[in-house]
């Protein structure tokens, strides 16, 4: 973990940079669209050259980058995706291990470096350190013919590692990382890194196997209550309005929550311990759920032949709302209300959450209203398209009130007394 003295240090080498701070400004006010392209882009990649191998103990992220598959197409739009995942939490600190196998020059990876030459100088304070594996000549002496003050800091940060088995001489390397760890990478040592992490892996599996019930499916596969709406979601939702306070939290929806936590609140909902669901505490992990859901639909909430619409129009009113939300099935329709009643309940308190119209827009635009499929090769057209849809969404939540004048909250939620008690005894009668 970078001390505090370093991190000073950092934020003075860029405060001595001219010429980043002339362009500091710019650079803060790009980031917040255009990651909103690298999240929606990071749902159509396959074989992606980014991998977020998870957290380390120290809740630091880990990014695993293929050098192998980079192009000039995908590594900013993919990089930027890196720094999305870090901006859910601030400073966020992680690590990147740059898988050069295969690679014999430096091209790929001066690509990769260079866009860091777009990041603010928080990222590079948060940075821990670069691993490059596989390394050669060629790539260390890149370094050499650099002068900008981003570069100095990546050098200084970079660690090369000629076998894949020394990652294990760094603690934050765990049975997680490795499993994220891609094949081609093997070298002579692999069997030895391998050997570290083997174990039971049957648990892990069967976990995997359950979290097929929550995610990634169509609407109407899931469980519903007699309101129409997914009693996963219910539940939730019922959860985080019951108190006020639940939704005051600063950057509710935004800030990350603990695997462990996850894990452990997924293992409830797919065991139906509904009674668990209402008492539990950490309202972060029901918020990040709930989006968690909406993000790994099979299907866009708004139906996808609606999305061109939304960006074809010049301007917005509630009566054009009206009519376009009514068309929408049954299904969809009601759970599209409730999320954005939800969030007015949430906006209502952005003097305290710092989460008003405009930012819970973006955190939820592309959750609720996203593409059938992403135009790869016009990064810029899409980027204005995402922009808009959260506009037209940032109107909806400005405007619930008059939007659905005759629904309110509590017709989709479950009462507080008799519904709950319905779902604690269907609980019992599961166990």
């Amino acid at each position: 973990m970078i001390i505090d003295n370093e991190k000073q240090q950092i934020r003075d080498l860029f405060a001595n940079d001219q010429k980043y701070v002339q362009n500091e400004k710019k650079l803060q006010n790009d980031f917040v669209v255009q990651m909103q392209v690298a999240k929606y882009d990071s749902k159509n990649r396959d074989d992606p050259l980014l991998i977020h191998a998870g957290l380390t103990e120290q809740k630091q992220s880990v990014f695993i980058i293929q050098g192998k598959l980079q192009t000039d197409n995908n590594v900013k739009s993919i990089t930027y995706y890196m720094i999305s995942q870090l901006q859910n939490q601030k400073n966020q600190e992680f690590f990147i291990i740059y898988i050069n196998t295969e690679l014999k020059t430096y091209l790929n990876l001066s690509k990769f470096y260079s866009i860091f030459k777009e990041f603010p100088c928080v990222y590079f304070e948060n940075l821990q350190k670069i691993f490059i594996l596989h390394g050669n000549i060629f790539i260390k002496s890149w370094f050499w013919f650099q002068s900008s003050v981003q570069i100095k800091i990546l050098k200084s940060k970079t660690i090369y590692l000629e076998k894949v088995v020394q990652l294990l001489n760094y603690q934050f390397f765990k049975k997680q990382q490795f499993e994220k760890m891609p094949a081609y990478c093997k070298d002579s040592s692999y069997q030895q890194l391998q050997q570290a992490f083997i174990g039971n892996q049957q648990q892990d599996i069967c976990f995997q196997q359950c979290q097929n019930q929550l995610y990634d499916l169509e609407l109407d596969q899931y469980e519903f209550t007699n309101k129409g709406i997914p009693i996963i979601l219910d539940l939730c939702i019922t959860k985080l309005l019951q108190d006020p306070q639940n939704i005051q939290q600063e950057g509710i929806f935004r800030l990350c929550s603990a695997q462990t936590q996850d894990k452990q609140f997924e293992n409830y909902l797919i065991q139906k311990q509904y009674s668990e669901i209402l008492d539990f505490e950490n309202v972060i992990v029901i918020a990040n759920f709930i989006k968690r859901v909406l993000d790994k639909l099979k299907y866009s909430v708004v139906p996808y032949q609606y999305y061109n619409q939304i960006y074809s129009m010049k301007q917005y009113s509630i009566e054009e709302a009206q009519v376009l939300i009514k068309q929408f099935p049954n299904l969809n329709r009601n759970l599209f209300t409730l999320i954005i009643l939800m969030l007015q309940n949430v906006a209502q308190y952005s003097q305290i959450n710092k989460m008003g119209p405009s930012n819970l827009a973006i955190v939820f635009g592309i959750s609720l209203c996203r593409p059938q499929q992403y135009d790869q090769a016009n990064v810029q057209e899409q980027y204005l398209k995402i922009k808009i849809v959260n506009q037209f969404i940032q109107f909806i939540i400005e405007n619930a009130s008059q939007i659905f004048p005759n629904q309110k909250i509590s017709d989709f939620l479950l009462e507080t007394g008799v519904e709950q008690n319905d779902y604690q005894q269907e609980e019992i009668q599961q166990q």
